[in-house]
C-alpha cells in the first residue's frame, strides 16, 4: 500500500514538474517587443531583413547571424562601414531588435 502511494506522489510530482517547466519556456520564448517574433528566429531575421536589407535582390547575401551578416546589417544602419567587427553577440542582437520598430 505504502509502495502505491508512493508511486502516486511521484507520478503527480513529474506531472507538476513538467506542467511548471513547459509554462516557463512559454513565457521566455517571446521576449522582445509587443507583436514581433522572438529575437533570432527565423521570423525575425526576415523583419530585420525587411528593415535593413543585406541581400543583392536575386537570393544572393550572407547567412543570417552570421559575422557577415552582422557587419551588413551595421552598414545598413549607419550608412558606413563600422571600424572594427561588429560584436555580432546577443547584446548587439537586442540593439538591432530595438532599430527595427524607428
Amino acid at each position: 500500500m505504502v509502495v502505491i502511494q508512493l508511486k502516486r506522489f511521484t507520478a503527480v510530482a513529474l506531472l507538476a514538474l513538467m506542467a511548471a517547466c513547459s509554462s516557463t519556456g512559454a513565457l521566455q520564448a517571446d521576449t522582445s517587443a509587443a507583436g514581433q517574433p522572438p529575437i533570432g528566429s527565423q521570423a525575425w531575421y526576415a523583419l530585420v531583413e525587411a528593415k535593413f536589407p543585406t541581400s543583392d535582390g536575386h537570393g544572393h547575401g550572407p547567412d543570417y547571424g552570421s559575422q557577415e551578416w552582422c557587419d551588413v546589417v551595421y552598414f545598413r544602419m549607419h550608412g558606413k562601414h563600422a571600424a572594427e567587427p561588429v560584436a555580432c553577440d546577443q547584446q548587439w542582437l537586442e540593439f538591432v531588435d530595438s532599430q527595427i520598430s524607428k
